[in-house]
């Protein structure tokens, strides 16, 4: 055996912090207390004084009168117990700790006779061991760490230590014994506080001996819970030692059989103590402490349905994270958990492991979205097809009041964290930020659902923002000019670099945005970071959600087509195949169920009133700061802005996000369909505002944008609003009595390009709606007299009515069109015989043609109707615009055209079964195309238009109409006999130019090249060089800005005019003019000698 001596085992990193921790400890107990106020230094005392042995009971006295003793003036009321004993007395009862084991048998061993330690101090101090006092502190922490190393696993023989040890509570951890000695001081502070009457300095000196064990016991709390190996527990057995000891405390049901002295009502004042220790751990506690509330929400799949895996429900869970914020220190420490934003971390999770890993994630994500939580679906709306609406609603109704409870403690949980201090408010704006960023591609059109966040996470936490938002989102807006502009160049919490701006290029944007070297921005403030966080959220949040809705809608009908259309096929009936299509149908309607059951849970959330209310006094602050922003006074809301504005566009605003307006014009078209009710009770004022300054200025470049301001949607009507929701505000707003007809005829020329691929039918639909603003609008005087001076700015509304006429000519000519076709497959359906005789293919080939025609002359028929009475309206408000040379002969053609169709001789074949199912209501549309024609009528720049028709007018096409006009009482007889006097007048025109063409050819060189007529004004074209006539290719021009001959863009003060042809071209029409007079005057001659003869 070697006499080397062993080496010494390396202390394991755990144990190094114990002894680092410990050793701390006593280096902070060997510091001087501070001293007692006015009392002086303590002496020391000779001889301990030992807590008195419980004497045998004796009888008790007879019950005596009560005497009061009355203090002389000026004295005060003694404790019943000197300083020096009470000091004694009150360590040991709290500790439940004595250096005597006579006190310790007289007490019954409940307090731990502490043996070695009164061996050790009878040694130093050569006298007999007492209970060290506060100005023995490393003594009286030696006590401490004595009492805490006692375990039944220490090996003695010592019967003394025995008995100590075995008289120890069974199964009590350390947290439990120090809880109690935390108690128990609290508890004499009490009685020492509550003294009345004593002495300030006695009471003072007390509660100093009391702060120092208080301080005492709260740090060894810390450590214990922090660390529970410090000490010996293996005698602990079925409970969680460190921080998840205070789980009883704060989940109460978690441990039904608690056996500690600690209630639930005493935590708060715990992680007070706890919080304002030196060397604090608290963040490390309570994020345990938090993170196993979330751990079994996630493990458990509870959900606010009710549904789970059984264990405490969530909301228990909810409101202990609730309740650890209500305490300032707790809700700062949160921010230093090192789970509390998951995005910093190295390696951190992507944007759909965030709600999983960060601290509040899991509370954060409860909601209704069925893509989280599916069991709410199954679980409230099992089958919605066999459910009535009112069992609909009642589930509705109790899943929004628990959502409403829900949003409300996440609000108070992120409030109570930024309210606590600068630290902590920057730690909640930084973690939205990273959620915000980390979640861009939520926004693009495609979403990969295993890359992003979940809806519910996202919307609670927009509606977290938006409650901050609160203060400031109030009728007046009276905290607007605190939103700071530049915030996106002062900051980069919200990155917009590759976000498409207003009115910027990205070479733009990028040198705006750019920081120079040394340049310092100042420090956005709180308002404008809950702002611009909030628009982002608006943008990744609601309007994805907003998406999804709308592609759920649209599965459940393309499931519900498809039903339709297998159940109306009986071509598999009685065949091998009926099984299978059967199976198929049925397993469709499955699908179709759970679909319907997903929407109801998914707009339970999304359709909430409260939070759309919310989102649209948001969007309204939204559009009021927009406003403010290009209003050169900088005044509004506070002074009204007033138009016209100026056509530079602002900088600032050129280099905001376009999302900012996008999500404004699709948020509001989505809940005036779907929550009409919510929109209704909203203020209108700014959205009319809104819609007025980026409608007539040139503030926007996407004509997209503008078309989405002035939906239908808007002005919807229902129950309470028969005139939509925009209604009355568009009628008496002042801004919109004098710039909405303006606004709207230059929008429906703008929205002629959008960009999209899509464009030619977008334009249709975006018109459509334009269309309604206008009839909406058209019985005020103040709307028309506007339009009257819009109409004077002749160049830009001839445009508009060039477009009107296009779109009315290409629908009503396609729907008409699409009529002919239904109308010929009906036919053949009705032969019943010959129908069934076809082959099966071709017969589901038609009824898909037919399916296909139906749906699309539904659509062209209304809107080229809802055209053709917009013309009706103008023509007889405005006839100039109607008159003009590049309009009038196109006009008069498309209104032949159309009444060739409607009267002439094919109109018979326009039968079909059903027409009001496709909006086709023949007498009404000739009734207004025979309207315009009286408008115009009387005009002879009109007649001569009809008179040059030679494709569809004729004598006999007006007196077909006529006929039907009388026949179906749609023009009364005095109208009658004006379209009579218009086409007498036609028919001496038309003679008139057959008579000029009987005079001989005319020169190549004065015809048109497009049209083949005698130029009027011929002008050259800057690039081809051709010469046209000025009205031919302002027609032209009006529809597409190029050289209709090379098609080089072409600017309208490049054409010059070609003078010299002009006066050729007068010179011919002046002779041919003359030769025509004395032709006509000797015919004249010719029939009075033929008549005399």
């Amino acid at each position: 055996m070697s006499d080397t001596p062993a080496e010494a085992t390396p202390l394991s990193d755990q144990e190094k912090i114990r002894v680092k921790r410990i050793a701390k400890l006593q280096q902070q107990s060997q510091q001087p207390s501070p001293a007692t106020p006015e009392s002086g230094p303590s002496t020391p005392r000779q001889r301990p004084v030992q807590v008195p042995a419980p004497s045998p009971p004796t009888p008790a006295p007879k019950p005596q009168p009560k005497l009061i003793t009355v203090l002389p003036a000026g004295t005060s009321a003694r404790f019943a117990e000197p300083f020096p004993v009470w000091e004694d007395a009150v360590i040991s009862r709290v500790l439940q700790v004595t250096l005597s084991r006579e006190q310790a048998e007289g007490s019954n061993w409940s307090l731990a006779y502490i043996k070695e330690l009164e061996v050790d101090l009878l040694a130093e101090n050569n006298g007999p061991p007492r209970i060290p006092t506060v100005s023995e502190l490393a003594n009286l922490t030696k006590i401490l760490l004595a009492r805490l190393s006692l375990s039944p696993a220490t090996m003695t023989d010592d019967p003394e230590i025995l008995t100590t040890i075995a008289a120890l509570p069974s199964n009590q951890t350390l947290f439990e014994y120090l809880g109690g000695c935390w108690k128990r001081e609290k508890a004499e502070r009490y009685s020492v506080i509550q003294k009345k009457g004593a002495d300030p300095k006695e009471v003072a000196q007390r509660l100093e001996v009391l702060n120092t064990l208080k301080r005492l016991i709260v740090s060894y709390l810390g450590l214990i819970l922090d660390d529970p190996t410090m000490f010996p527990q293996d005698h602990v057995t079925k409970k969680p030692l460190g921080a998840l000891e205070l789980r009883p405390l704060l989940l109460p049901s978690s441990s039904p059989g608690n056996t500690s002295s600690l209630t639930s009502s005493d935590l708060p004042g715990i992680l007070q103590d706890l919080s304002a220790a030196p060397d604090s751990s608290i963040s490390s506690l309570v994020g345990l402490l938090i993170a196993d509330s979330a751990r079994e929400i996630l493990v458990n799949k509870l959900d606010i349905g009710g549904g789970g895996n059984g264990g405490i429900s969530w909301r228990e869970h909810l409101s202990a994270v609730h309740s650890l914020t209500e305490n300032k220190a707790v809700a700062a420490a949160l921010v230093d958990c090192d789970t509390w934003d998951v995005t910093t971390q190295p390696g951190g999770a992507n944007a759909a492991g965030i709600e999983i890993f960060t601290l509040l994630g899991p509370f954060l994500r409860l909601s209704t979205f069925p893509e989280a939580f599916p069991n709410i679906a199954s679980s409230y709306f099992p089958s919605p097809s066999d459910m009535s609406h009112g069992d609909i609603d009642s589930a509705t109704k109790n899943l929004r009041g628990t959502l409403a409870n829900v949003q409300s403690s996440l609000f108070r949980i992120m409030d109570n964290v930024v309210r606590s201090g600068p630290k902590p408010r920057e730690g909640v704006l930084s973690l939205l930020g990273h959620v915000a960023q980390a979640n861009v591609k939520r926004a693009a059109m495609q979403v990969d659902s295993r890359v992003v966040s979940s809806n519910g996470f996202i919307v609670n936490l927009h509606n977290v923002l938006l409650s901050f938002a609160a203060p400031f989102m109030d009728s007046t807006f009276s905290k607007i000019d605190k939103i700071d502009p530049l915030y996106y160049k002062y900051s980069n919490r919200i990155g917009i670099a590759e976000v498409t701006k207003m009115q910027a290029t990205q070479v733009e944007s990028d040198a705006f945005y750019a920081k120079a070297e040394g340049e310092i921005f100042p420090t956005p403030n709180f308002i404008s970071e809950v702002f611009f966080l909030c628009c982002s959220y608006l943008h990744i949040g609601p309007m994805r959600v907003i998406k999804e809705h709308h592609s759920m809608g649209k599965q459940i009908s393309y499931l519900k087509k498809d039903i339709v259309e297998m159940e109306a096929d009986i071509t598999w009936r009685g065949t091998p195949n009926e099984a299978t299509v059967q199976a198929n149908i049925e397993r469709y309607k499955k699908e179709m169920e759970l679909r319907k059951s997903k929407l109801h849970a998914f707009e339970v959330q999304i359709l909430d009133p409260e939070y759309l209310a919310r989102c649209l006094g948001f969007i309204n602050l939204v559009m009021a700061w927009l406003v403010r922003l290009v209003d050169p006074k900088k005044m509004h809301p506070k002074i009204a802005i007033s138009l016209p504005l100026p056509e530079e566009t602002p900088e600032a605003f050129r280099m905001l996000p376009e999302y900012l307006i996008e999500d404004i014009t699709e948020f509001l078209t989505f809940t005036s369909k779907y929550a009409p009710q919510v929109l209704a009770a909203t203020s209108q004022e700014e959205l009319v505002s809104f819609m007025l300054v980026f409608l007539s200025t040139p503030y926007m470049k996407n004509p997209y944008l503008k078309g989405q301001f002035i939906m239908y949607y808007l002005t919807r009507p229902d129950g309470r609003n028969p005139r939509g929701s925009l209604g009355d505000v568009i009628n008496f707003h002042p801004l919109a009595l004098k710039n909405l007809m303006p606004c709207l005829v230059h929008a429906y020329v703008q929205i002629e390009i959008t960009g999209s691929h899509t464009q030619f039918y977008d334009k249709f639909n975006t018109r459509y709606y334009i269309t309604q603003l206008f009839k909406l609008v058209w019985s005020n005087p103040s709307h028309r007299e506007a339009l009257k001076a819009e109409s004077l700015h002749l160049d830009r509304y001839v445009r508009f009515v060039n477009l009107l006429m296009n779109d009315t000519t290409y629908l009503l000519e396609e729907g008409i069109r699409l009529l002919h076709l239904i109308s010929d497959i009906q036919k053949k359906m009705d032969d019943k015989e010959e129908w069934e005789a076809r082959p099966i293919t071709e017969r589901q080939e038609q009824e898909k043609l037919l399916r296909e025609y139906e749906g699309s002359a539904r659509s062209d028929i209304e809107l080229g109707h809802e055209s053709l009475r917009l013309l009706k309206l103008f023509s007889a408000e405005t006839e100039e615009p109607f008159l003009t040379p590049e309009i009038v002969d196109r006009l008069a053609a498309m209104l032949d055209m159309n009444l060739d169709m409607l009267a002439g001789p094919t109109c018979q074949n326009l039968r079909v079964r059903e027409p009001e199912k496709y909006k086709f209501v023949p007498k009404e549309l000739l009734s207004d195309v025979l309207q315009i024609f009286l408008h115009l009528g009387p005009r002879i720049e009109f007649q001569q238009a009809v008179a040059k028709d030679g494709r569809s007018y004729s004598r006999d096409l007006f007196a077909r109409a006529d006929r039907i006009a009388r026949k179906n009482s749609l023009k009364t007889d005095e109208e009658l006999s004006k379209l009579q006097a218009m086409v007498e007048k036609v028919e001496e025109l038309k003679a008139a130019e057959e008579e000029d063409d009987a005079m001989g050819e005319v020169p190549d060189d004065f015809l048109d090249p497009l049209t083949y007529d005698i130029m009027r004004d011929p002008v050259i074209l800057p690039s081809s060089k051709t010469i046209v006539d000025r009205s031919t290719i302002k027609q032209h021009y009006l529809s597409d800005a190029t050289d209709p001959f090379n098609r080089v863009p072409l600017k309208w003060e490049d054409l010059v005019e070609a003078t010299e042809l002009k006066a050729q071209i007068a010179a011919f029409l002046a002779e041919r003019k003359q030769n025509r007079k004395g032709s006509s005057a000797e015919q004249g001659d010719e029939d009075v000698m033929a008549v005399d003869v």
